[in-house]
């Protein structure tokens, strides 16, 4: 499936997810997820734990900025109890299943009751595929990010124009099964705060991005990963 194809995907099942969540006031949050390189959204409380569950699989792994929340893992049952510890209004986790499927959420932090979140296969089928892993193209993409989250790679220090009121620097590179996995320091240098959106990073032969935080506050910087096909 290309990028484009996987976009579209990923845009009506968010649109199904809201539109569920739309007539389940009050009820879990229900999430239909597609590629694992794009973000679901969510709405969880910022005062209370918050249930995570993948349908029909166990949580082995809460991934994302340090700092931003706490999970505490439930070993018998396999959900997690997530909890912000952040005044930021949004955050970005990747959540890794038992089999080894990913799945990457964007989740709105708000003054709220503890809410349910539950992640279900795009197609709403996921019993039908306990066992399956994603595609090994999606597994090296997610592995590549993680790596360059964790400071592999080869030391940059390159300042790229990008927009007025932005620094953007790229930090560090590093290539791995034939992608091209590249790391950037990004800084609002603006007195306006920004938003940040995945898709203003996509160009020709971008197979991932992935975004730290998306609101950036004047001052406030955040990392940035692009994957590109390798040269």
């Amino acid at each position: 499936m290309s990028v484009n194809s996987r976009k579209q995907t990923n845009r009506i099942c968010l649109v199904l997810a809201l539109l569920v969540n739309s007539f389940q006031a009050g009820a879990a949050q229900i999430l239909f997820q597609g590629s694992p390189t794009e973000s679901t959204t969510a709405t969880v409380s910022r005062n209370e734990p918050n249930l995570l569950k993948v349908d029909g699989r166990k949580i082995k792994r809460v991934y994302g900025t340090e700092g931003m929340f706490t999970v505490t893992p439930e070993q018998d049952t396999g959900v997690a109890w997530l909890k912000p510890i952040t005044d930021k209004p949004l955050m970005s986790i990747f959540i890794t299943d038992d089999t080894g499927q990913h799945y990457k959420l964007l989740l709105k932090v708000e003054d709220i009751p503890a809410e349910t979140i539950i992640i279900r296969d795009s197609k709403g089928h996921a019993q039908l595929s306990m066992g399956i892993k994603n595609e090994p193209r999606n597994e090296e993409i997610l592995n590549t990010i993680m790596a360059l989250h964790d400071g592999e790679g080869d030391p940059k220090s390159e300042l790229i124009p990008l927009w007025k009121g932005i620094k953007f620097e790229l930090v560090r590179t590093l290539d791995l099964r034939g992608l091209r996995g590249e790391a950037y320091q990004l800084t609002n240098t603006s007195d306006k705060q920004v938003v940040m959106d995945e898709r203003e990073f996509y160009r020709d032969g971008v197979q991932a991005v992935s975004i730290e935080k998306i609101v950036l506050e004047t001052g406030d910087s955040t990392a940035v990963f692009v994957l590109s096909e390798g040269k």
